[in-house]
């Protein structure tokens, strides 16, 4: 009976488990769907707001740059702390013998130093600081508005590159359709052999091309992700840029508004202190120290003169009065050196003045020419293209020769380029009146 009991145990345990077996089969368990983790930013179009948003925020450089602000605003909290007194516990011990050669002697006090008076010294570093404070924060401007003017043209460059693409892409599949009418009349027996090759040559020239253009939208396009802050070898689709406007002349001198030009005006004047501190080393310094402790008394002791000669516990107040007259023309060296430096920092503001006025000159006549050429450009690309249109249509009815539809293919083509490289330089003109002609 017992082993007939385990028998009946163990049917019973594997009919559950083909039962719970057959449960599965029937009705699978389904895992739960996992959300696809989609990049948006590498798959929504961007626009150049985004573009300049992106490098503003992710560009590996203007990090850097700006320690340059955070040295400058320590370096002030630094000029600010030496202005206020100093705590300091100061002590000393010497031990000798005899008697009659030396003595024992020991101190220990807390002294609080402050300048009383330092000739405008502290005053001219704390201004000085200041500026480079200001240099500092127009200097990150200034790598800031680089990286704008850059992600500028390299977003035109891939728009180029892109139209370019789809330019030479069209005009290869009209030559491949014009290639194949020629051959079918070879096969057919009229002798267009010739016509055949100089049509094959410049496809061949025309592919070669094309692979140039897709390596200048790789490049674009690499350079672009770079200065966002991506992965460069992202995918990238942008925007579209409006069509290019009439240029408006400016109502005032925008080139004045250049963070060059601050940076090198609080370069200037940060100069002008470093001229002020030095002058300040011909008058008097004047310093104060209080001393309160100990001065230990040992066997062989003896009270001296001076100060801190006697024994135990006690204070002193200690005036210290400084006034140079005579250096052997080190005064004189240092002040010309900082006054040449002055005068050096004064004409390479006027020179930063000079150089942002000509670059926003000549972006502003550069783009004014290049939307002349765009607006030319546009009336004779439809115009080319007709005219090649015309001359294939006169080739089927044996009005034209081969070598003249060739060359109207190419003046369509060129005509498209043409217009699409007017474009860019409308727009590489523009990014640089962008440049030096904001804030």
């Amino acid at each position: 009976m017992p082993s007939t009991h385990v028998l009946l145990r163990g049917q019973s345990r594997r009919l559950i488990l083909e039962g719970l077996v057959a449960l599965c089969v029937m009705f699978p368990l389904e895992a739960p769907a996992q959300e696809a983790v989609v990049d948006t930013s590498a798959t929504t179009p961007l626009t150049i707001d985004a573009a300049l948003q992106l490098a503003r925020t992710a560009n590996a450089k203007l990090p850097i740059v700006a320690f340059d602000s955070a040295i400058a605003q320590a370096q002030v909290r630094e000029a600010r702390a030496s202005r206020l007194p100093r705590l300091s516990l100061e002590s000393a011990a010497n031990f000798g013998g005899p008697i009659a050669y030396t003595t024992s002697q020991g101190l220990l006090q807390v002294v609080a130093s402050d300048t009383l008076y330092s000739g405008g010294l502290r005053r001219a570093n704390l201004r000085g600081v200041g500026f480079r404070v200001r240099a500092a924060g127009a200097g990150y401007r200034v790598a800031q508005k680089d990286i704008e003017l850059a992600v500028r043209l390299r977003f035109a460059e891939f728009l180029m590159a892109e139209e370019e693409i789809g330019i030479r892409e069209r005009g290869i599949e009209r030559l491949r359709s014009y290639l194949a009418q020629i051959e079918a009349r070879r096969a057919a027996g009229q002798p267009v052999g010739s016509d055949v090759l100089t049509t094959e040559v410049r496809l061949g020239t025309e592919e070669a091309t094309l692979a140039d253009a897709r390596r200048a939208l790789d490049e674009a396009r690499l350079e672009l992700n770079d200065l966002m802050g991506r992965d460069p070898k992202s995918t990238l689709e942008l925007v579209p840029l409006p069509l290019p406007a009439q240029p408006v002349p400016p109502d005032s001198t925008p080139w004045l508004l250049t963070p060059e030009l601050r940076q090198a005006a609080a370069n200037r004047a940060f100069v002008e202190t470093g001229l002020a501190g030095t002058r300040s080393e011909r008058r008097p310094q004047l310093s104060v120290s209080a001393g309160l402790g100990v001065i230990p008394t040992f066997s062989s002791s003896n009270p001296g003169t001076g100060p801190f000669s006697g024994s135990g516990f006690g204070g002193a107040v200690l005036f210290s009065l400084s006034w140079p007259f005579l250096d052997a023309g080190v005064f004189r060296s240092r002040l010309a050196r900082a006054d040449l430096m002055v005068q050096q920092a004064k004409g390479s503001e006027t020179l930063a003045l000079r150089q942002s006025r000509l670059s926003w000159e000549l972006a502003d006549a550069q783009r004014t020419r290049a939307y002349q050429q765009v607006q030319l450009w546009a009336s004779n690309v439809p115009r080319a293209r007709d005219a090649y249109l015309q001359t294939a249509s006169m080739y089927n009815g044996g009005a034209a020769t081969a070598l003249e539809v060739l060359d109207a293919y190419t003046a369509w083509v060129n005509a498209s380029i043409s217009y699409a490289d007017a474009v860019l330089r409308y727009r590489q003109a523009e990014a640089t009146t962008l440049r030096w002609g904001t804030k």
